[in-house]
């Protein structure tokens, strides 16, 4: 095989996988943003509990859910992906960062470490977005 198709290949694995990473960052995302729908009350929550944001009320919640849909929907076709990916990436590290007491004993919960490998994978995106070509709407 040549120099020249083993670059080809590599290219087309890299686009498919930094794909798959957009999509599996976007489920995530898609599901804690449905919950902002189902259970603002639970968005709430979470706002008192995590980031010390008291009295915010479910239509608040309500309001930042829609904000987000556009968000991660514009991330997920690859739209404006300096900001877009960028957001994520902010987003996502605030909010494992402000989990932080639930990674050290006597409190740890262990499905908050998934966060982490998400982490891991919205930097990636970040960083190599402008080698994200599969199923994006702007180059």
């Amino acid at each position: 095989m040549s120099e020249q198709t083993d670059l080809c290949e590599y290219k087309d694995k890299l686009e498919w996988s930094l794909f798959f990473m957009r999509l599996g960052v976007f489920i995530v995302m898609f599901a804690w943003t449905v919950d902002k729908f189902t259970d603002p009350g639970h968005g709430a929550a979470i706002l008192k509990g995590f980031y010390f944001i008291g009295g915010a009320g479910e239509t608040l919640v309500m309001v930042m859910g829609v904000a987000e849909m556009i968000l991660i929907l514009a991330f997920l076709a690859g739209v404006m992906k300096k900001y877009t990916y960028g957001l994520v990436l902010l987003f996502h590290g605030l909010t494992t960062f402000a989990s932080f007491d639930r990674y050290i004993p006597p409190d740890v919960t262990l499905t908050f470490f998934a966060a982490w490998p998400m982490l891991a994978a919205c930097i990636t995106l970040f960083w190599l977005r402008d080698l994200d070509k599969k199923f994006v709407l702007s180059k």
